[in-house]
């Protein structure tokens, strides 16, 4: 989600920059990039961080885990959100929005098993692992605990991609009546 914040606002420097006519699709993608990198720092914060994860066992060598934990998990989602708060027109968010967000999870998730069967371990991401999280590794809590684990997450990023749809919404109302 990192790298799609960064892709993703090189695109929202582009459309600043030169000033381009922000549309539908721009809200769409930025509220994507925004549940995308909020969902990354609460998964740190209540799944990975509570088990003792750690970016990466090689990191050791190369650099603090903490310093790296610290700016991928969090410093990065909360400087998003922030963007968001600060600087963007509200109201934009459509009640659909949040149902297409889902792609980018989903997409992970395709991602990650199709690598996986592929032979790809994740090195990057808490060491050399057949699947990025315990809670997508079928192998050691079963197809139910995946699809368990894939429901809940579901269903909080619903949850909380209507979440931000309703302040979207509501800010704009309270900025219209003054």
């Amino acid at each position: 989600s990192n790298i799609i914040c960064l892709i993703g606002f090189i695109g929202v420097l582009i459309v600043e920059l030169r000033k381009y006519k922000k549309t539908d699709i721009y809200y769409l993608i930025k509220g994507a990039i925004t549940i995308a990198i909020l969902i990354t720092g609460l998964t740190y914060v209540f799944a990975l961080a509570p088990v003792g994860f750690e970016m990466d066992f090689k990191q050791k060598e190369l650099a603090n885990t903490a310093i790296s934990n610290l700016l991928v998990h969090l410093i990065s989602p909360s400087l998003v959100v922030l963007d968001y708060f600060l600087f963007d027109e509200k109201g934009n968010f459509k009640w659909f929005y949040p149902v297409i967000w889902l792609f980018i999870p989903y997409d992970y998730l395709l991602y990650v098993y199709t690598y996986s069967s592929s032979g790809g371990t994740f090195y990057s991401i808490g060491g050399s692992k057949k699947f990025a999280y315990f809670f997508l590794d079928y192998e050691k809590i079963g197809v139910s605990g995946v699809a368990i684990w894939i429901i809940c997450i579901t269903a909080c990023v619903l949850f909380i991609s209507y979440l931000l749809v309703y302040i979207d919404k509501k800010l704009r109302d309270r900025k219209e009546r003054g």
